[in-house]
């Protein structure tokens, strides 16, 4: 179990990423009233790493869905909110002739990288123009997904470009009713959910993302579901291999998702906060309980007259 980790997030806390904060040759980190609400330490950053290698593997193994390969590379590519880097760092390797940019709010990504790979927290001046921009895990980052990051990739991607949004929904499903009003994780869910409204932070917003594409004009839209099992529960191999996965994923991350938004947003002090995790984190072991999550990879065009 990961000790309680602290609700002092740094002096990242207090700042937010935007499009102009950079393409605009200003501070990259501009400051708003709520801070980030997860934990940027040693254990979170791990558990990143581990979740990337769970979203991989329900992805075959492909870093994108969009039209790109080793015959027709995409030249300038941005990684917004890259996190510790591994996807930024992965695509240079496949695609040695690219510029790769990835943006956090801290420089917590690794020091030696491909050569075409950089990574920016604080002032830069490169072009505001890319082929490929490209999204990842960034639930509860954003209080406006369609704008902060939808409408300005679209305005900072050449004609022709695509946007890429690797994204899940905190939303709990079942095919065959399986979890019930009392399950606690159902409970966690339902107030992690509650809480990221309060701070108005989207952590259900993957199913929307295909129809904001189209509304903000990317032509050529694609979704493609994938099902992430909680537990050991599917009768599949593969399936069940990965839901033990996103199952420690989900054990290993419990007190990093739950303090920010539980205490700030639902008043609740850390200690309860821990106390109550323990019977969420026991039935997660449930395996009568056949819940899931949703990954959605959803891609689309910039068309070449707009």
């Amino acid at each position: 179990m990961a000790p309680p980790v602290s609700l002092d997030t740094g002096p990242s806390g207090d700042y937010e990423f935007t499009f102009e904060s950079y393409l605009d040759d200003s501070l990259r980190l501009e400051a708003v009233d709520v801070p980030y609400h997860f934990p940027n330490d040693p254990i979170e950053n791990e558990r990143i790493d581990e979740q990337y290698d769970v979203l991989g593997m329900a992805m075959d193994g492909r870093l994108h869905c969009a039209p790109f390969d080793r015959q027709n590379p995409p030249r300038k590519v941005l990684d917004i909110a890259t996190g510790t880097g591994a996807w930024a760092i992965e695509m240079g390797d496949v695609y040695p002739e690219a510029q790769i940019i990835g943006t956090d709010l801290s420089p917590i990504q690794p020091a030696f990288v491909p050569p075409n790979v950089r990574f920016f927290v604080e002032d830069s001046d490169y072009p505001a123009e890319f082929d490929y921009i490209h999204t990842r895990a960034t639930s509860g980052c954003f209080s406006d997904m369609k704008s902060q990051v939808i409408q300005r990739a679209f305005d900072h991607l050449k004609p022709g470009g695509w946007l890429e949004c690797q994204e899940f929904s905190a939303t709990l499903l079942s095919d065959d009713d399986t979890i019930s009003p009392d399950w606690p994780f159902k409970w966690w869910s339902d107030d992690f959910i509650s809480s990221s409204r309060n701070a108005n932070r989207q952590t259900e917003v993957a199913g929307d993302l295909k129809d904001y594409l189209r509304e903000v004009g990317f032509v050529d839209v694609h979704e493609t579901v994938f099902k992430l099992p909680i537990g050991a529960w599917p009768k599949e191999t593969r399936a069940k291999h990965l839901g033990m996965l996103w199952q420690r994923n989900i054990l290993e991350g419990l007190s990093a998702f739950s303090l920010g938004f539980f205490n700030r947003f639902l008043g609740r002090s850390p200690e309860q906060i821990e106390l109550s995790l323990v019977e969420v984190r026991r039935s997660l072991y449930d395996r009568k309980v056949h819940a899931y999550h949703k990954f959605f990879v959803v891609c689309g065009r910039k068309p070449e007259t707009a």
